[in-house]
């Protein structure tokens, strides 16, 4: 059976297999909540399904066991079960993402989910009786800890049990790595679910209610926080440029081991287009482990000749039942696929590359793969791009030397060709040594040029007794312009900044682009009262740039974040300017903060 057959056997068998767990639970304490308390419970395991903390495994939710003890707790296991079971069958058809925009695959995870939360209730329920819990929840004493730490136990480790088992079923590794299989994010809102229903029993409706604003207020104040961390990772995953060059097979390699994590696969493929678009080499073949002879066709040919020429992912799911143009347009090399999907690899708005994954069994992909296929393929495009630049300035380099090597040992005659040669080279290692420490796009120092300078001015600073002050600037909300106003307006607002930047600064200042909206500011011979008022100046001079140019709409503000150098690592002193930053977006953003707050009564502007 396929892996598609597998897993909705799966989803359908699981309901039927649990339904039976009520009866162990049926003569257990019930309550049942009004109407309107009924739908709050709900309403409160949509909220956090769709805003709360991003989990490890599955990529599913965290905070959910806020609602799910408090419901169990109030009125004990089947109203607790039905709440979660209604909001269950809900979720997948209001979030777009989670279905993988297939209404197949919301039926599915409706089943498999209402499966899985009773299950999970049920065994919360038995451990909590078991070891002497009472309902609804008493004033907490010391003896009730044990029961609630045993209901929260039974319930990770059903949940734990039961998703290994969807994905398994569905063909595919529950997580990254072994450790990501033990993740107590989870456990840690046990004890605000346990909160909230003593605030319902104890206190009322209404203290419930403040509490809920409470606990939102803190999902925005944690999501808002946490966006410089999801950028990071965002970088990390594909969007580091020349800082972290290398050469392309090194890369395909890189590439397979992302793809092997999210597909079953036999076969995988990954494909450049040469610079002139006419040929495709194939850089990494694997079949069934085994890697293939490295081979170049040209850009018309098979099955990747279609999908580059009609810049179309391909999904054949079942190779035998194929369309006979698809089979005639296939070079099979070894055993015939059962299935596969070929996917496109986009930068600025061209084709660059290709991946495919084959199985050699049929119907082991299908649309939500060719989907998670090409974002992956996206993600990792910038990558490429940068990685196909790196090697060709390499291999251009190489050949370089050894032309120059070969005339070096030629006739007199030869002496003129062979010192133009040699210009060459030296001109070719300054661009590739100004790419290693500059950002391409800005025109700024990049990561690793400011680290080597924050040391150079300690050490400077510290040898001769001079102040060194350190600012880290970020452009609030910069994710939002990116999704609003596109990728290439983002663009040109970084490299306005940058222009604004060297307008504002003295030539002894260090200026560097430190990450994707964020700069790094050294200023020599610099207190920091006046290190504060230049960087107001320069948040001031920031607010108040005419954007129209770029998008009528457009609006942007940065903060900044200052601390003056006391003796210590370059490491501390990055720490407390990072601190500083953060209290700067803490504060409403648009404005700069320093380590002593008295100094920020002149320099901090109205929220906004």
């Amino acid at each position: 059976m396929t892996a598609q057959g597998r897993l909705a056997l799966y989803c359908v068998a699981l309901p039927l297999s649990m339904v039976p767990l009520l009866w162990l639970v049926l003569d257990e304490y019930a309550k049942w909540p009004a109407p309107e308390a009924m739908l709050l419970g709900v309403a409160g395991l949509l909220f956090v399904w769709h805003f709360g903390v991003p989990g490890v495994v599955g990529g599913v939710r965290s905070m959910e066991r806020v609602p799910q003890v408090a419901m169990l707790l109030i009125g004990g296991p089947v109203p607790a079960i039905a709440q979660n079971v209604i909001a269950a069958v809900i979720f997948p058809f209001t979030h777009a993402a989670y279905r993988q925009n297939s209404w197949r695959v919301a039926v599915l995870r409706a089943l498999s989910n209402s499966a899985m939360l009773l299950a999970m209730l049920v065994a919360g329920a038995l451990a909590y009786r078991a070891l002497g819990g009472e309902y609804p929840l008493p004033p907490l004493r010391l003896p009730h800890l044990l029961p609630l730490t045993g209901m929260a136990l039974a319930m990770q480790v059903v949940n734990l049990l039961m998703l290994i088992a969807y994905h398994a079923a569905a063909g595919r590794p529950v997580a990254r790595s072994p450790g990501d299989l033990v993740n107590f994010t989870d456990l840690l809102f046990v004890p605000v679910g346990v909160l909230a229903a003593l605030v319902w029993l104890y206190l009322g409706p209404v203290a419930l209610l403040l509490f809920g604003i409470f606990v939102s207020l803190f999902l925005i104040s944690f999501r808002n926080s946490a966006a410089g961390d999801r950028l990071a990772i965002s970088q990390r995953l594909g969007e580091s440029r020349l800082s972290g060059a290398q050469r392309l097979d090194q890369l395909a390699s890189q590439i397979y081991d992302e793809v092997r994590r999210a597909f079953v696969l036999d076969e995988f493929m990954f494909g450049i287009l040469d610079r002139a678009q006419e040929n495709l080499d194939v850089r990494l073949h694997l079949m069934q482990g085994n890697r293939m002879p490295r081979v170049v066709r040209r850009r018309e040919q098979g099955l990747f000749g279609w999908v580059v020429e009609n810049d179309q992912a391909l999904l054949v799911a079942d190779f035998a039942r194929a369309p006979e143009d698809i089979r005639q347009r296939t070079k099979i090399v070894g055993p015939e696929p059962g299935s596969m999907l070929i996917v496109p690899m986009h930068y600025d708005d061209e084709v660059i590359g290709i991946i495919s994954v084959q199985h050699l069994s049929p119907n082991q992909y299908r649309e939500d793969d060719l989907t998670l296929l090409q974002d992956v393929a996206d993600r990792l495009a910038r990558r490429v791009a940068d990685a196909r630049a790196f090697e060709e300035l390499d291999d251009y380099r190489a050949d370089l030397e050894k032309r120059v090597h070969e005339r070096t040992t030629e006739l007199r005659q030869l002496v003129d060709e062979r010192e133009t040669l040699l210009r060459e080279l030296q001109e070719k290692n300054r661009q590739l040594d100004r790419l290693s420490r500059e950002d391409p796009l800005t025109g700024l120092a990049n990561r690793r040029e400011f680290d080597y300078a924050l040391n150079r001015e300690l050490a400077t600073a510290g040898r001769h007794g001079r102040a060194l002050c350190l600012a880290l600037v970020d452009l609030d909300y910069f994710k939002r312009i990116n999704d609003r106003f596109g990728h290439s307006s983002g663009d040109k607002v970084l490299v306005r900044t940058a222009r604004l930047f060297a307008e504002h600064f003295r030539t002894g200042d260090v200026v560097a682009r430190i990450g994707g909206e964020e700069f790094g500011l050294l200023l020599p011979d610099c207190e920091l009262p006046d290190a504060v008022q230049r960087c107001e100046r320069l948040r001031q001079a920031f607010a108040d740039l005419d954007w129209g140019d770029i998008d009528p709409e457009l609006k942007a503000t940065l903060s900044v974040g200052v601390s003056r150098w006391q003796g210590e690592t370059a490491s501390r002193l990055l720490a407390r300017a990072d601190a500083a930053l953060y209290g700067a977006k803490r504060a409403g953003r648009n404005r700069t903060n320093a380590e002593e707050s008295s100094l920020l009564d002149s320099v901090t502007p109205p929220p906004v």
